[in-house]
């Protein structure tokens, strides 16, 4: 964030737009408003400054700063308001159908174009955030800071942020995501779904998957096939997945069973790779996720089964960069501005390791493929750290640059 007017500035403007002549300015009076400018000048600054003070509470919300050519970008949809005339407000039942229609139609995100969604985007290395409140999302979207008259408020519930790039793989191998999502997270790789947790199951069309734990115990056991119903030799094939839990996610072990594996994918090194990610508020009372990568000995025999805290092992953290969650840091961005956003005070998620893979990503291959709509702006130099990613906007016009023009044709 940078002051957009100096007290020089404004000096020099108002002196140079001020004497048309010289020989015909009255000093006097030109002194006066000169003063009155200033001081408005120097009031402006001074908020600026104050507002500056509290912002930099979110700086290295992520650790460290965010390169515009590694990390996935980020755009949020309030599903409740619609700008086309012809979209419905949705509700609990219809974000999971539309999400679930999303899937189908390979995340065309023209399906949720016909809904508001604010000019801020934001850069993500990686995705862990604890349990803190659902209206954080719109809070670290800026969706309420520049409101029209008139406009409704983006409430938190009904809302959904889809994130997308290009990724490096770093190292060849058999690998599956390990994650969950409050209230939903997808993770699709290489135009696959290869990830889906959360209270809700969209592919399902689950609303509240604390009630379904047949899904949970579905996913977790090996298919059995016949070769044909007449033999009685079978051929076992095991596909179950994990539920990892751990001593530092209490509240999705008891609620959600624990933290869902995915279906395993494999990479060669230095190839690339588009993915996204969708995470979802539904109800609107806590949010919260958390993305960790599996390297898997065998691909064809995964581990399988609900995994105690006293087994489950620790996982790589999924990232772009370099930087790693530090729960400091996300404290303090979720209690930025006098508010408080958060729950059990962070101190809720899975542990990761230090020297985590990084599947370096690529701005520019994303936006050669398409991936991006074009909406999407670039990481510019005016940006603040939130705990879901750096944020940027729209460069809007800056008043110093109509001053300085003002100048130049005196």
């Amino acid at each position: 964030m940078r002051m957009k007017m100096s007290f020089l500035t404004i000096v020099l403007a108002t002196l140079c737009t001020a004497l048309p002549c010289p020989a015909q300015t009255n000093w006097g009076e030109l002194w006066e408003e000169t003063k009155t400018l200033s001081q408005k000048a120097w009031d402006a600054a001074q908020r600026e400054w104050n507002e500056l003070a509290d912002n930099l509470q979110l700086e290295d919300a992520f650790g460290l700063a965010v390169s515009e050519d590694s990390a996935l970008v980020g755009r949020f949809y309030d599903l409740k308001h619609p700008i086309d005339g012809k979209a419905k407000p949705m509700r609990r039942q219809g974000v999971v159908n539309l999400i679930h229609q999303f899937n189908n139609k390979e995340w065309d995100q023209e399906i949720f174009k016909a809904y508001y969604s604010p000019k801020v985007k934001l850069y993500a290395p990686y995705f862990y955030l604890p349990r803190c409140k659902a209206s954080y999302g719109p809070e670290a979207f800026q969706c309420n800071e520049n409101l029209i008259r008139g406009e409704s408020k983006v409430e938190p519930t009904a809302w959904v942020v889809v994130y997308r790039g290009v990724v490096t793989a770093p190292k060849s191998g058999s690998f599956r995501f390990v994650g969950m999502g409050d209230d939903t997270l997808l993770v699709r790789f290489n135009n696959k779904l290869v990830l889906e947790s959360g209270w809700s199951v969209p592919t399902h069309r689950f609303f509240d998957q604390g009630t379904h734990h047949s899904y949970q115990h579905k996913i977790t056991q090996p298919t059995v096939e016949h070769d044909s119903p007449d033999q009685q030799e079978i051929t076992t094939k095991t596909v179950g997945r994990a539920i990892y839990q751990y001593a530092e996610t209490p509240h999705w072990n008891s609620k959600l069973g624990g933290i869902p594996s995915g279906i395993p994918f494999t990479v060669e090194k230095g190839k690339k790779y588009p993915i996204e990610i969708l995470v979802s508020e539904v109800p609107g009372n806590e949010f919260g996720f958390c993305l960790l990568v599996q390297e898997l000995e065998d691909p064809t025999n995964p581990p399988f089964g609900i995994i105690p805290p006293n087994m489950s092992p620790t996982f790589h953290l999924f990232r772009t960069s370099d930087a790693s969650p530090n729960p400091d840091k996300i404290r303090e961005a979720l209690t930025a501005n006098g508010k408080d956003y958060t729950i059990n005070d962070c101190k809720e998620g899975p542990p990761f390791l230090e020297k985590s893979l990084i599947w370096k990503a690529d701005f520019s291959e994303a936006e050669k493929r398409g991936i991006f709509d074009r909406l999407f702006g670039k990481l510019t130099g005016e940006h603040k750290d939130t705990a879901m990613g750096t944020s940027t906007k729209e460069k809007e016009k800056e008043k110093e640059e109509d001053l300085f023009q003002q100048w130049k044709v005196w």
